[in-house]
């Protein structure tokens, strides 16, 4: 088999594979946040098939880096509109499907996709290296979030806003 024939045959693969699986595409978004050691972070899946984020990280921003906050397990399949959620170790609810770590703390989060691709991110701050475009605004006691299409323009003023804490709902 030639290079060229050998690289196309891997660039196949890759885009056979399930949606999340490709670096830098995915239709899974960070669909709200709240920090601090009560805090939470929401994924959601926005596409028609189901995503396997088996292998994918978060991370929290804190200064000017990004640490991992949790990895979420091999094979964790996330069905069309729903939702994934990471939780402190002091959320008070229910979620029925997530990892709880010690506290969401930071300027904003990253979701990477089992490759190290960065998926999607919010920022709080100009400086945080989480954000995309314009930060956003931070919230006093309500979380930040999408709006309930999870609409994302890839700019974080214009996508988050002061919402009702909804871990593992719609946002209203």
């Amino acid at each position: 088999m030639t290079a060229f024939g050998h690289s196309f045959a891997t660039l196949l693969l890759l885009a056979g594979s399930t949606i999340g699986g490709t670096p830098g595409v995915s239709p899974v978004k960070v669909n709200e946040i709240t920090l601090g050691p009560a805090g939470f972070v929401e994924l959601r899946n926005t596409a028609s098939t189901t995503a396997d984020i088996g292998g994918w990280t978060v991370q929290t921003c804190t200064g000017g880096t990004a640490e991992i906050l949790a990895t979420i397990s091999p094979g964790t399949p996330l069905a069309p509109g729903e939702y994934f959620v990471i939780v402190g170790a002091a959320f008070s609810g229910t979620v029925p499907n997530g990892l709880i770590v010690e506290t969401v703390d930071g300027s904003g989060v990253i979701a990477r996709n089992r490759h190290g691709a960065h998926t999607d991110s919010v920022g709080l701050s100009s400086s945080s290296p989480c954000r995309e475009a314009g930060p956003a605004t931070p919230c006093a006691d309500s979380s930040l979030g999408r709006d309930g299409s999870s609409r994302d323009t890839d700019h974080n003023s214009a996508d988050f806003t002061c919402r009702i804490p909804s871990p593992g709902e719609s946002n209203h």
